[in-house]
């Protein structure tokens, strides 16, 4: 076993992680100088996971300036991860996101012999770096974690070219990169061949619908022998649009500090899990991250503020529900994981909402019909079982058709403006039998608290009889007189004078 020490001067303190390294590397014992940090991972090199260790972050492999360093990460409350963490803020830069994620309260073994493999004792391989044959792993200055050959300058693999949720600088984010998806996996970003869009994730990503899209302002889309464009950070304060071979830009997304000439920054682009894409900064002795820049402005133009069949209500930011089910903040509804198309290929039982006075912030990028009714527009929706919803604008004719759950709509003070809604209709309980022995039970409690309801009864009975007797033999013992006024009665203490 041995003590690998997370140091970074005058900035973090020191995080002690329990690892197992083989020989190749070199030992720390506690150390906390940086020449002390391991650099660089060799063939045969092995790390165990400490099962359900407290620490949230095992750094295995430190980049040469002590800011960033590689190792396993704790994600949620339970989950295992690989990760290139920013020390200074312990914000991860780059995660492994593995289709099955580890369990952070069990054992778990990177080895690296030409490639670097996480594996689980008892699932197997969880994420490994595919057709890879390298020498060393190494982790740059610019977070880039790196598998090189000693012959070779280009990487056989790098993590620059599989980001999970975030771009640095000077990455290079292309048409045939992974899009980036938020560490809730509910939304991404891709790039087209001459735009950016962000995009929602339903059904596994089968359905990608899109809530905001920027096209390269130089592109031609109409030139198909045009090369696609890459997006890249710049430290100038910027995110770039470049063609792909000469490195001409073709657009410009500025930030807010965009020609303030900040140096010694460190810029990162994030997708964030409320499907916003931020920019942000860093700066030496900063205690947190710095907002820069946000794609959309408005939360109300965000595809789930309000959650499933929530409604958004601009300039107050208030969120709805759209069938008025509660007067509270949203959830109005359980999010949808299916849609309404049984195996069959008939429809499942809905209940149908309507409501004025709706529109979908992103409807420029729905399918749409025209020259449509009111009654139209929903009839369209209401017999296909991939439709979810129907948004009618009464005064362009328009029908915007919502091929997926019903996220969050906005509030438009126009009575012509109509939406239609499906809310899947839940199936009654079925009511379960009981057992033999449970109903012999159940028969034979109610037959002893019907007996003694009635012996209850019976002896309540027979105390109002005997109070009855003696209240009869009473009276009789009563002699009647004739009634005199109390006037003429003559009393020492009579208040009543005439």
């Amino acid at each position: 076993m041995m003590k690998g020490g997370k140091g970074v001067p005058a900035i973090a303190a020191i995080v002690v992680a329990v690892l197992c390294v083989a020989s190749a590397v070199p030992r720390l014992h506690g150390a906390k100088g940086e020449g002390d940090l391991v650099k660089q991972l060799l063939n045969g090199f092995t790390a165990t996971h400490a099962a359900g260790a407290t620490a949230q972050f095992e750094p295995v492999l430190y980049a040469t300036n002590g800011v960033f360093a590689f190792g396993f990460l704790r994600v949620g409350s339970a989950s295992l991860d690989l990760a290139v963490v920013h020390l200074p803020s312990s914000f991860p830069v780059w995660r492994a996101t593995p289709a099955r994620p580890g369990d952070w309260s069990r054992a778990a073994k990177l080895t690296f012999d030409s490639s670097m493999v996480l594996t689980d004792p008892d699932d197997g391989v969880l994420w490994q770096t595919l057709d890879t044959i390298g020498d060393a792993v190494v982790l740059h200055n610019s977070s880039n974690l790196v598998v090189r050959r000693y012959d070779r300058d280009d990487p056989s693999w790098q993590s620059f070219d599989s980001p999970s949720d975030t771009l640095v600088l000077d990455q290079n984010f292309t048409v045939s990169t992974p899009p980036l998806i938020s560490s809730n996996r509910r939304f991404a970003l891709r790039l087209g061949k001459t735009y950016m869009a962000l995009q929602m994730e339903f059904y596994g990503g089968r359905t990608t619908p899109t809530y905001w899209k920027h096209t390269a302002l130089e592109a031609q889309p109409q030139n198909a022998s045009e090369p696609p464009v890459y997006g890249r950070i710049d430290a100038r304060g910027f995110f770039g649009l470049y063609l792909e071979g000469g490195g001409q830009k073709v657009d410009t997304l500025s930030f807010d500090t965009f020609v303030q000439n900040l140096t010694g920054v460190f810029r990162r682009m994030t997708l964030d899990d409320d499907g916003n894409l931020r920019a942000y900064y860093w700066t030496d002795g900063a205690k947190d991250w710095i907002s820069d820049y946000k794609a959309i402005a408005d939360r109300c133009e965000l595809p789930t503020s309000c959650g499933a069949y929530g409604l958004c209500v601009p300039g107050e930011a208030q969120c709805q529900c759209l069938d008025n089910s509660t007067s509270t903040s949203p959830p109005c509804h359980a999010e949808e994981t299916t849609d309404l198309c049984a195996a069959s290929g008939q429809q499942l039982d809905f209940d149908g909402v309507r409501r004025k006075r709706v529109s979908v912030a992103y409807k420029e990028e729905l399918p749409s019909e025209t020259n449509r009714t009111a009654g139209e527009c929903e009839q369209a929706c209401a017999g296909n079982c991939s439709c979810w919803g129907a948004v009618f604008n009464g005064a362009s004719g328009y029908c915007y058709l919502i091929d997926f759950p019903v996220e969050t709509l906005v509030y438009e003070a126009d009575d012509r403006k109509m939406g239609y809604f499906k809310v899947r209709r839940l199936a009654s309980p079925k009511r379960t039998r009981m057992s033999p022995g449970v109903t012999a039970a159940t028969a034979l409690l109610s037959l002893v608290l019907v007996g003694l309801g009635a012996a209850g009864a019976y002896s309540g009975y027979r105390l109002w009889e005997r109070r009855k007797r003696k209240r009869a033999g009473m009276e009789q013992e009563l002699v009647p007189g004739p009634y005199k006024d109390l006037k003429s009665m003559g009393s020492s203490n009579n208040s009543f004078k005439t």
